[in-house]
């Protein structure tokens, strides 16, 4: 995935581990992707559509641009669509909390998952 290309250096650094090498990708891929997306699809994107439109296609928009934006960067169509699924969860969590912060937390947790389960590498 190209957002991982980042985190090259620490993946190939002589004299660290493969755990530490794993641990340290995970920690930043999960940090820095999580946190992004979330100020960029419900911070910016959700907030500025809801002030303009109704609250339903904001979360039906800003959700399926989540998925699209997976597909685009190489991700299959089914995985995709469960991806616009998780913007919708992300959506409704920062609606009900009127906070960012728990969905980004939440978005760690899945990256963590995914990167620890060899989804992203």
């Amino acid at each position: 995935m190209g957002s991982s290309t980042i985190f090259i250096p620490l993946i190939w650094s002589e004299g660290i581990s493969k755990g530490k090498s794993l641990f340290l990708f995970a920690i930043g891929f999960t940090v820095l992707n999580a946190t992004l997306e979330e100020i960029i699809w419900r911070g910016v994107m959700l907030s500025s559509l809801i002030r303009d439109t109704s609250v339903f296609y904001a979360v039906t928009v800003t959700s399926i641009g989540f998925g699209l934006l997976h597909l685009s960067i190489g991700i299959p169509l089914l995985l995709s669509l469960l991806f616009s699924f998780g913007g919708l969860f992300y959506s409704i969590v920062v609606l009900k909390t009127d906070s960012i912060y728990p969905s980004i937390s939440f978005h760690m947790v899945m990256n963590m998952g995914m990167v620890l389960n060899g989804w992203i590498n």
